[in-house]
């Protein structure tokens, strides 16, 4: 298998066409994050900047809006479903961005092109993170800043923490992961992000803990927003192979451990982020 393939595989998949059918939704739920980040260190007098694994292209768009008129914003990303809806989002708005279908982490990048490298939630699945920010950090001017949120630790997050374990009460528990393993919670340690980065090149490494609030206000009742939530992240991955009676269990199970956090309009939940900043 080619470096990252299956991670090419899952998101080009029936995954990858799932999580673009909830894009509109991730996107709201997801942009105040982002402009968390860019309050966080905004990226002044950036002109041509790469977002990673940009998926439905609405960070790009934000991003774009935020660098104002004549920057450039180029989104790479893995999956072709969600390429599409970003390509029709920047349509939709006549916003003139790039979005490139690629790995990024061997993609051959033209090198010292970019003076903003960018990420929400998109560099956590490299099966060699090191060798990745190496050729990511090629693509920099020397002295661009890279930026990035990841995810701290699941247990860190009850936004999907509490749905897994009302969901393992039903299913049985996965292998745990490898270390360094690529997933939504890899770069869970800071220790490793900073190892990571300066392997890769990079210095003045700044890792921020940023608590953040979810808001799940799609559907019109809580077991609509239940039914959402399982859909992404490490539930729908714990479903996959499960009959339709053991999915609803699970369902039944989460809609009553998230009763406290519904005010009968929105879902309310926590999460827990590193805002990282480094230097090429």
């Amino acid at each position: 298998m080619t470096a990252n393939s299956e991670q090419i595989e899952y998101w080009n998949g029936e995954a990858g066409e799932r999580w673009a059918s909830y894009d509109d939704m991730m996107s709201r739920l997801l942009a105040p994050i982002a402009e968390l980040l860019l309050d966080h260190a905004p990226p002044e007098g950036a002109r041509s900047a790469l977002d990673v694994g940009c998926g439905g292209g609405s960070q790009s768009l934000m991003l774009a809006q935020r660098l104002g008129e004549g920057a450039k914003v180029t989104g790479v990303d893995i999956s072709g479903p969600l390429l599409e809806v970003a390509r029709r989002r920047a349509a939709e708005v006549a916003e003139d961005l790039e979005f490139l279908e690629a790995d990024a982490a061997v993609h051959p990048f033209e090198a010292d092109s970019y003076d903003l490298l960018f990420s929400r939630f998109g560099v956590m699945f490299f099966d060699d993170p090191e060798a990745a920010f190496t050729n990511l950090r090629r693509a920099l001017l020397p002295g661009a800043p890279l930026l990035f949120a990841c995810w701290q630790s699941l247990k860190d997050n009850p936004w999907t923490w509490l749905a897994v374990q009302a969901a393992l009460e039903h299913v049985p528990a996965p292998p745990p992961p490898q270390p360094g393993e690529p997933g939504p919670f890899s770069f869970a340690d800071p220790a490793r992000v900073q190892s990571v980065l300066g392997s890769a090149g990079f210095s003045d490494v700044d890792i921020h803990a940023q608590q953040v609030t979810l808001h799940w206000g799609e559907g019109d009742t809580l077991a609509d927003k239940v039914r959402e939530l399982v859909q992404i992240g490490p539930v729908g991955r714990l479903l996959a192979d499960q009959p339709g009676d053991v999915r609803q269990k699970v369902r039944e199970s989460i809609a009553e451990v998230l009763a406290p956090y519904y005010n009968g309009e929105v879902l309310v939940l926590e999460g827990a982020t590193w805002f990282v900043r480094a230097t090429a």
